[in-house]
């Protein structure tokens, strides 16, 4: 017998149209729920940010909530914790970090109720920093899921890790697995895995990113041969232990960008002249916004601020073809998007001085001509 954890992470921007949602929600959402309807032994770990459930809510697809809540209540679908705007955790400071985390516990709490049990956390994109672990501890977090790339050592899906000095669990996904079409690939080669197989994937790969025109959905999850575990299922059955200390990284981290000390080189490349710039407007809002807390409009700055450390305006300006399911990750409207969020928290205080608020035109600007500058220059066709 072998035992699968999918783990799957579903989310969109903040500031996604809901032509966008309607359509990833027919195409994925809607699908892993009528798998978990179709397959009864069909069992998931889910990660779903609290900003795409307040989309689904806004653009009339409660439908997926409710689903999501149901197969929740029933034990097949275990819900991770995570950041509520999807940030790259390891690039805010700690109290940046709590407040994301804690945004999210709210939204969960309010549309999955007990349903969501609080034990499993999900980093976005997998960015790990030594300052989030014992933040997740104090917290009331159990385990977070990594990479094997965090470890530096093999690790063995039969072991239960620990973090050193910690006590966090840890489940490390299957890389190379994790980066197919895993209905597809396990039922081709079950035969080549150890007993437990870990996969987590982005969730869009189910129907929106990869069409199952071959059957690999009926085959893999009517095999008798393949029994699904979610994340806490799958630990409890571990009596071997051991501790573990990993490294900064994510799951998309390459060996050389981590022999070069880069470990977010997605969002935080020092080579990439948009990030610098994204982060440094980032900082000074951040830091605008923190100290305006007196504002009659601190709330909805605050709420601009939020949602401008998304990590999707970073993302698409690294200019890399991630895997074969992913766009190149270059498109300056959607970096504009994000810093335009950030622009509008800083536009949006009351009291903020006159040269407070040219300074943040400024950088906006000076962003806007970078990004659109290298736009023209270097992707005509794009």
């Amino acid at each position: 017998m072998k035992y699968w954890v999918n783990i799957l992470h579903i989310y969109q921007p903040p500031t996604q149209e809901k032509e966008v949602i309607e359509k990833v929600s027919n195409e994925s959402y809607s699908l892993i729920l009528k798998l978990l309807e179709k397959y009864p032994t069909l069992k998931i770990t889910l990660n779903i940010n609290g900003s795409l459930v307040e989309l689904l809510e806004k653009y009339g697809r409660a439908d997926i909530i409710d689903g999501i809540r149901k197969y929740a209540i029933e034990g097949r679908i275990e819900l991770l914790g995570s950041a509520m705007y999807h940030p790259i955790l390891p690039l805010l400071s700690k109290k940046e970090i709590e407040r994301q985390i804690r945004l999210n516990e709210d939204v969960l709490r309010k549309y999955f109720g007990d349903a969501y049990k609080m034990a499993g956390f999900y980093l976005p994109e997998l960015a790990y920093g030594p300052k989030i672990a014992s933040l997740l501890k104090k917290l009331g977090f159990t385990f977070l899921v990594l990479d094997e790339t965090h470890a530096e050592v093999k690790v063995d899906p039969e072991v239960r890790y620990v973090l050193k000095g910690n006590g966090l669990n840890v489940i490390f996904r299957n890389s190379e697995f994790s980066k197919t079409f895993p209905p597809e690939y396990i039922s081709k080669n079950k035969e080549k895995f150890a007993n437990y197989i870990i996969t987590l994937h982005d969730g869009e790969l189910y129907g929106h990113w990869h069409t199952d025109d071959r059957g690999f959905y009926e085959r893999i999850f009517t095999d008798k041969e393949v029994q699904n575990l979610t994340a806490s299922e799958y630990l409890s059955r571990l009596s071997k232990k051991e501790t573990i200390s990993v490294r900064e990284a994510s799951w998309e981290s390459t060996k050389e960008e981590l022999a070069e000390k880069i470990p977010f080189g997605l969002w935080d490349d020092p080579r990439n002249i948009i990030h610098k710039r994204l982060n440094l407007f980032r900082n000074f809002v951040l830091k605008t916004v923190e100290g305006a807390q007196g504002d009659l409009e601190y709330g909805k700055a605050r709420k601009y601020a939020d949602k401008g450390v998304a990590s999707c305006a970073w993302w698409w300006a690294s200019e890399r073809k991630i895997g074969p399911f992913s766009p190149v990750s270059w498109n300056p409207t959607e970096i504009e998007k994000g810093a335009k969020q950030l622009l509008l928290a800083v536009r949006s205080l009351a009291n903020a001085d006159e040269k407070t608020k040219l300074k943040a035109e400024k950088l906006f600007a000076k962003l806007h001509t970078i990004i659109w500058e290298k736009h023209w220059k270097d992707h005509k066709n794009g």
